[in-house]
């Protein structure tokens, strides 16, 4: 059907092409200071106990223990959660696969600038060696992917950046796996595009991880998340147009030029 003359486009959603996820702070309707959702985040610096997914999945990301709570933080024009790198995270039920393809995409911004492992930004994770996370060195802001599924005796693929890196600024990052490959963005531009052990095995049923992770290599770090979209394996993952809307969408959010 023709769009009458004189009438607006839709403005894009990523709710358009069906995330297994979708987690935006700027929706502060969804965030609660308890993970029982019976005190809403009204205010920059609450506590966020509940982070409601904005999808029609219902895979809300949550956190039990008060003292290990993000925050939500805004200044008036952004929208971010921050852990504060020492126990904060949240994570869903258990039902996620950890299984290839999978599509994840976020915005970040690192704050410590300490360590030289993997502050985990999100995971997909059982144990320490059966999991998927996408996360940072903190020292120098380089974006890294692990992957280990030793239950199904596929050995650990830890990669990197290995120029490109963040210099503690915002930045949009996509990482794409399927088996046997991994392909990570950072800002529109392709920084990591290489080889993965995992292939088409898989342990089912697992939490999606925010924060501090289970994965080997995982430490406490703060940093900045200002969304987050996945699809899982069950999804249909998005194309290469389709990540650019996303990344589109997420950077104008976050006042980032891609």
């Amino acid at each position: 059907m023709r769009r009458p003359a004189g009438s607006a486009p839709t403005p894009f959603s990523p709710l358009a092409l069906s995330p297994s996820v979708f987690f935006d702070p700027s929706q502060t309707g969804g965030l609660f200071q308890d993970a029982a959702a019976t005190l809403a985040v009204t205010a920059d610096s609450q506590p966020v106990g509940l982070w409601q997914d904005l999808s029609p999945n219902g895979h809300d990301l949550s956190q039990a223990v008060s003292a290990a709570r993000p925050t939500y933080r805004t200044d008036g024009t952004a929208h971010w959660i921050e852990a504060d790198g020492v126990d904060d995270g949240l994570l869903t039920a258990a039902v996620f696969d950890v299984k290839n393809p999978v599509t994840m995409v976020l915005g970040y911004q690192m704050l410590s600038n300490s360590g030289t492992a993997r502050v985990n930004i999100a995971e997909i994770s059982k144990t320490s060696t059966n999991g998927m996370s996408v996360g940072v060195r903190p020292n120098i802001d380089r974006l890294q992917y692990y992957s280990r599924m030793a239950q199904q005796g596929v050995s650990a693929t830890n990669v990197a950046s290995p120029s490109i890196w963040g210099d503690h600024e915002k930045h949009v990052v996509t990482v794409q796996a399927v088996a046997g490959h991994v392909t990570a963005r950072l800002d529109g531009a392709v920084v990591i595009d290489t080889a993965q052990n995992l292939t088409t095995q898989s342990v089912a049923a697992q939490p999606l991880r925010v924060g501090l992770g289970k994965v080997t290599g995982s430490i406490p770090g703060a940093f900045r998340l200002f969304g987050l979209q996945v699809w899982a394996a069950e999804a249909a993952l998005p194309n290469a147009t389709q990540v650019s809307d996303l990344e589109a969408w997420l950077a104008s959010r976050m006042g980032v030029s891609i």
